[in-house]
């Protein structure tokens, strides 16, 4: 009977034990997990800091195009090794689409971008008034997913994707980051569009004088430089996976020059759909 008894003690005491250093054993993982957190979240916010340097240094150095053949460009990194893990970085020109939020108040220049999108893609003249009403009544927008709503076929609103954006400040579309398909319908000539991107790809960007070689004429609403810039970062440490999405805006500084600073965040995957997508 004792014996019986020193063993239920033992296999209680074991059992106490156990617990105690499984308890401690994921307490231990929490708190790796949350080292690793918020390492990966510095490494992140690390590459938006970098991203923001690059672009204030671009406006002094080169203030009268925007390329990705800028050093800037080269920030993207893809699965670059760091220390427990990788790190991906994907940076892009924002004002490569047209901005639905210039719909905002009466504008003929963007009324007229917005008609000849819309009549490439195939909507009728009320789903683009419908479309107008409904970015003046919910703008401005931070996101172009709310024009899905919009009863667009799926292959028109997958193609109005790559022609739109919702950006916070007025710019111009941007043709040395404009895709082939957009500068077509701006320019109402898909040939000419061919070999616009055929010599910016050659070159790396696009100048006045190009577009003159090419007797092209500059689009109304469109120009060769950029304020507004996209940056994702991802970082992977362990089993902790990190992702930041940044908006950046360049302003006039008051003083001759410009700055750069983070004007929207967000964290996960929580990304607008008009964010470049990580490699």
């Amino acid at each position: 009977m004792i014996l019986v008894n020193v063993l239920l003690f033992v296999a209680i005491a074991s059992g106490l034990l156990l617990l105690m250093i499984s308890a401690e054993d994921s307490g231990l993982e929490r708190g790796l997990r949350m080292r690793e957190a918020a390492r990966a979240q510095a490494i992140a916010r690390g590459g938006e800091v970098s991203a923001v340097v690059a672009l204030r240094r671009d406006a002094l150095v080169a203030p009268d195009t925007d390329s990705r053949a800028e050093p800037w460009g080269a920030l993207a990194e893809s699965g670059a090794p760091i220390e427990g893990g990788s790190f991906d970085l994907a940076i892009a020109d924002a004002q490569g689409r047209f901005n639905v939020n210039a719909l905002m108040q009466p504008d003929p220049i963007a009324a007229a971008t917005l008609g000849r999108i819309a009549g490439a893609v195939g909507m009728t003249p009320e789903q683009s008034a419908r479309a107008v009403a409904a970015i003046r009544a919910a703008g401005p927008l931070t996101d172009i997913r709310p024009l899905g709503a919009l009863g667009l076929a799926p292959g028109q609103v997958a193609r109005l994707s790559g022609l739109l954006t919702a950006l916070p400040y007025e710019g111009k579309i941007n043709l040395n980051a404009a895709s082939e398909d957009l500068i077509g319908i701006l320019t109402g000539d898909p040939m000419a569009a061919r070999r616009i991107v055929a010599l910016r790809d050659r070159q790396g960007y696009l100048t006045a004088a190009d577009l003159a070689s090419l007797d092209v004429s500059m689009p109304q609403g469109t120009g060769l430089t950029s304020n507004l810039f996209w940056v994702r970062t991802r970082v992977r440490i362990g089993d902790t996976s990190q992702q930041v999405t940044s908006l950046i805006a360049r302003k006039d500084d008051g003083q001759g020059g410009k700055t750069a600073a983070v004007v929207g965040r967000w964290t996960g995957a929580s990304a607008p759909l008009q964010a470049p997508p990580l490699p």
